[in-house]
C-alpha cells in the first residue's frame, strides 16, 4: 500500500473520531434538552462534602468540585457562613489560602477556621464564591454536644460553690474539661478559677457521654451576694457550657430585746437576737460587744456560749445572758453589737437602766411563736429575763430600750477551710 493510501486511511480515521464525538455531544445535549437541562454558559462549582469534626469546633472542611463540563478552571475567592440567626460571616483564614484555582473535572478540600461551638446541633449554610461564574451553597447540621450544668451556692460557705457537669448521652463525643470562667455583672471576668478535681488545658478531665462530675470551685463571693454570675465551662474540643445563677443574699439578724438587771449584786444584760425567716443560712454568732462613748466592752461570760460560735437558724431567736457590770454606766446610752462569723451584724442603741422592753415585732414575732420544739438555749417568744431567786428589795423592771436597729457589715472572722485534702487552699481571683 502506497503512502497516499496510508494518509487517506489516517484521515478517514480522524474524521470518524470527530464525527463520533459530535454525534455523542448531540445525543447528550438532546437528552439534556429533553430533560429541560442546559449546559451552563459560565463555569459553576458544586459542594460535594461539608464536614464539622466533633472533636474540634475551631474549623470545618468543605470539598468543592469543578465539573468536567465547565471546560475551564475556576478560582475560589471566598467562603462564607450563614448562621442559624441569619448572620453572614466571611471565613478569614483557610488552608490552602484563597484565591484557589480548581481545574475542570477536579475537586479540592478547603479547611476553614471558624468556631462553630455556639451552633452545636444546628443547621448552618456554607457558601463558596468563585471569580468566573456561579458559586455554590450547602446546608448541614453540626454535631450535637450538650452540657448540663447545675450549681449550688451555700450561704454558710461563701468561699466556693459546687458545680455539677453532665455530658448528655446524645452528645456526639466525649468532652475534655479544661477550665471554668465566671462572668460577673458589668462584664468583669474571673478567669480559670481553682477547682477540685483540677480542670486545666494541660490536665483536662475526660467526661464521657452520659457521665457527670461534681466540681468544687474556689471563688470568694462573700462581697458578691445577691448578684448574678454566669459560669462558663470550657473544653479542649472547643465546646462551652453556660449557666447563669444568682448568689444568695446576706443573713439578716435583728436585736429584738435588751434588758439590764442584777441578782445578788451581780449585774447582767440579756440580748435577744432574731434571724429573719428569709435569711439564706444560719447565723453563726461569735461576738457581743457594748460601746459607750469611745470605749468598747466585752461581757465576762455569755450563755449560751458563743465560742467558737452559736448557730442560730433562720426564723429563730435566742436570748444571750451576759455577765457585765453595767452599774457604773446607768443613765448612759450604749450600743449593743452582735457579730457573726461571716461579718453579718446587728446593732441596738439603748439607755442603760434596769429593765426590759419588747419592741413591736409584727410578722417576726408571729414567725417565732409559730415554731415549736426550739433547741435548748432558744426562746419561742421574746420574754423578760429570768429572775429566778430574785431577792426582796431589788429594783423592779423599767421599760428603757428603744426598738433595735439592724445593719449588715463586712467579714468578722471568716472560716476559710474547705472540704479538700489540699493544704493551705488558696483563694486567688485572677481578673481579666
Amino acid at each position: 500500500m502506497g503512502g497516499g493510501s496510508r494518509a487517506t486511511l489516517v484521515l478517514l480515521f480522524l474524521v470518524g473520531i470527530l464525527a463520533s464525538s459530535l454525534l455523542t455531544f448531540m445525543i447528550t445535549s438532546g437528552y439534556w434538552y429533553w430533560l429541560g437541562k442546559v449546559v451552563p454558559e459560565k463555569p459553576s462549582v458544586a459542594i460535594t462534602e461539608l464536614l464539622f469534626p466533633a472533636n474540634d469546633t475551631s474549623y470545618f472542611n468543605v470539598t468543592v468540585l469543578n465539573p468536567s463540563y465547565s471546560m475551564e478552571p475556576v478560582h475560589v475567592e471566598r467562603v462564607l457562613v450563614i448562621t442559624p440567626d441569619g448572620e453572614l460571616v466571611e471565613v478569614e483564614t483557610t488552608r490552602p489560602r484563597l484565591p484557589l484555582e480548581i481545574s475542570a473535572g477536579e475537586k479540592a478540600t478547603i479547611s476553614c477556621d471558624w468556631d462553630w461551638a455556639n451552633y452545636t446541633g444546628r443547621e448552618v449554610t456554607v457558601v463558596v464564591a468563585i471569580k468566573e461564574g456561579s458559586g455554590a451553597s450547602f446546608t448541614a447540621r453540626t454535631p450535637l454536644v450538650k452540657m448540663l450544668l447545675s450549681a449550688t451556692f451555700d450561704a454558710s460557705t461563701p468561699f466556693w460553690f459546687m458545680l455539677n457537669i453532665t455530658n448528655a448521652r446524645e452528645s456526639a463525643t466525649a468532652l475534655s474539661l479544661a477550665g471554668i470562667d465566671l462572668v460577673l455583672e458589668g462584664g468583669r471576668v474571673v478567669k480559670n478559677v481553682d477547682t477540685e478535681p483540677k480542670l486545666a488545658i494541660g490536665e483536662p478531665y475526660k467526661l464521657e457521654q452520659g457521665a457527670s462530675v461534681l466540681v468544687n470551685c474556689s471563688w470568694n463571693w462573700l462581697e458578691y451576694r445577691n448578684k448574678t454570675v454566669t459560669v462558663v465551662v470550657k473544653t479542649i474540643e472547643g465546646y462551652r457550657g453556660y449557666l447563669t445563677e444568682r448568689t444568695p443574699g446576706p443573713v439578716v439578724i435583728r436585736i429584738t430585746e435588751v434588758a439590764f438587771y442584777n441578782v445578788s449584786q451581780s449585774f447582767f444584760m440579756n440580748v435577744t437576737v432574731f434571724n429573719e425567716p428569709y435569711s439564706p443560712a444560719p447565723a453563726k454568732i461569735c461576738n457581743i460587744t457594748i460601746t459607750i462613748g469611745n470605749d468598747t466592752y466585752v461581757p465576762e461570760r455569755v450563755e449560751p456560749s458563743i465560742k467558737p460560735y452559736y448557730t442560730l437558724e433562720p426564723n429563730a431567736s435566742v436570748t444571750f445572758n451576759c455577765l457585765w457590770n453595767w452599774s457604773a454606766f446607768q443613765g448612759m446610752n450604749a450600743t449593743i453589737k452582735v457579730s457573726c462569723v461571716l461579718g453579718y451584724e446587728a446593732e441596738a442603741t439603748v439607755n442603760v437602766t434596769a429593765g426590759t422592753v419588747r419592741p413591736a415585732l409584727g410578722a417576726a414575732k408571729k414567725a417565732i411563736c409559730s415554731r415549736e420544739g426550739d433547741k435548748a438555749g432558744k426562746k419561742a417568744a421574746l420574754s423578760s429575763p429570768c429572775l429566778s431567786g430574785r431577792q426582796s428589795g431589788e429594783r423592779g423592771l423599767l421599760l428603757c430600750a428603744p426598738p433595735a436597729r439592724r445593719r449588715t457589715l463586712t467579714l468578722c472572722a471568716p472560716a476559710r477551710c474547705r472540704r479538700s485534702s489540699r493544704r493551705g487552699w488558696p483563694l486567688p481571683m485572677h481578673v481579666l
